[in-house]
């Protein structure tokens, strides 16, 4: 069964409102993308996820991607299109960058798909994957609360 992520990068702000919340940034995402551009809320729906995003710093993301995978013999890169095949047909992944989010394809186990989580985390906490049509979502990075005194 293919998996299908969309991946954004909320605003720390956001984030660490929303951590222990995520459904409500979910359903915002959810509704966003399953609106109909004919429905009178898809302005207002792209208004607030603009609001609660960063923008993806491409270049960056195309360069962090290939300094932590260029060594490994699974990966491949083609433009924005960012591939790793699991030897022996186990899984595979497809990252494709994109100004506004990511998207991530996978198939079979979860490992191929998950060296890109680790890469991403590593750059950024405040990125949220949503699987849309399996209703799974998170961050790739567990935002840690504040406690304040």
């Amino acid at each position: 069964m293919v998996r299908h992520y969309y991946i954004y990068l909320i605003e720390e702000e956001f984030a660490s409102h929303y951590f222990g919340r995520e459904s409500k940034i979910y359903h915002l995402f959810q509704d966003f993308h399953w609106t109909t551009v004919r429905s009178n809320h898809v302005d207002t729906l792209e208004k607030q996820v603009n609001y609660i995003t960063k923008p993806i710093p491409t270049l960056f993301i195309h360069q962090l991607l290939s300094t932590h995978l260029s060594a490994r013999l699974d990966y491949q890169n083609l433009h924005h299109i960012h591939k790793i095949e699991i030897r022996g047909n186990r899984g595979n992944a497809t990252l494709i960058v994109k100004d506004s989010h990511l998207e991530l394809s996978s198939d079979g186990s979860y490992e191929a798909e998950t060296i890109f989580f680790e890469v991403l985390r590593k750059f950024d906490p405040c990125f949220l994957a949503m699987d849309l049509q399996g209703e799974r979502y998170g961050w790739l990075n567990p935002i840690k609360e504040r406690n304040f005194v």
